[in-house]
């Protein structure tokens, strides 16, 4: 089975017991669950893998409604990430500039690598009409019926990953790990900003830094963060 039959077959598992939960939420407090895919072409060629979770989607396909199926969410992940055909403007969010980065700086320190990057988010489903955050009511429906980032993760393996999902939400890392410890990595680095996430369902090439809408404390702590991450890979 590939990689990404396992986590569609995961997804349509859960599907009717999510939708029944949702549909008794106020519309507003969500939107399409966030499902992920892969280009196994070049995930099979990879040397290295990367995973990196942003917090939550402000919206996700609101302009098609709630999808009836799995698999249609999965293909609008697909087109955007996979295929490529970003939406005018994203380049400028400043999620994307921070992904952005660590996917030019780890290449450039392992020029002789090949790296696939995934993206993924620690909640799977955010707030309506472009709106931050997520419902307490969706959080607690996510994680009743549609847990699935620990598994995600197991299918895909990675050999980093990178948390830009900020101190506040160490809570729903510990969710889907419940073994996670966060440690400092740098003395002169406060643990809130930039830690060492360690799990046994996770690999040793974790961290966890501030979002990177916080600007002036992600722009502080990404060098530290990067330094971390490339000795690890090289020890």
């Amino acid at each position: 089975m590939s990689i990404n039959q396992k986590v569609q077959s995961l997804y349509r598992e859960n599907w009717a017991n999510l939708q029944r939960s949702l549909k008794q939420l106020d519309a507003r407090q969500y939107t399409n669950p966030f499902l992920i895919a892969f280009d196994e072409g070049l995930l099979n060629k990879s040397d290295l893998k990367v995973m990196i979770f942003g917090q939550e989607t402000k919206g996700w396909g609101d302009r098609c409604g709630i999808l009836d199926t799995p698999e249609s969410t999965v293909a609008m992940y697909d087109t955007f990430f996979c295929q490529k055909k970003f939406y005018s403007g994203y380049w400028k969010s400043s999620f994307w500039k921070a992904f952005r980065y660590f996917e030019k700086q780890l290449q450039k320190a392992h020029p002789d690598k090949s790296i696939y990057f995934s993206w993924n988010n620690i909640s799977k489903i955010g707030k309506s009409k472009g709106k931050t955050g997520v419902s307490k009511e969706a959080r607690a429906a996510e994680r009743q019926t549609f847990s699935v980032v620990f598994s995600e993760v197991q299918a895909f393996d990675p050999d980093i990953v990178i948390f830009l999902t900020g101190p506040n939400r160490d809570g729903d890392i510990k969710h889907h790990f419940k073994d996670a410890k966060f440690t400092s990595i740098n003395s002169k680095v406060d643990k809130r900003a930039l830690a060492k996430v360690s799990s046994e369902f996770l690999p040793m090439r974790t961290i966890r830094m501030y979002h990177p809408s916080y600007f002036a404390g992600f722009y502080r702590v990404r060098e530290s963060a990067l330094k971390a991450i490339v000795n690890d890979v090289a020890s």
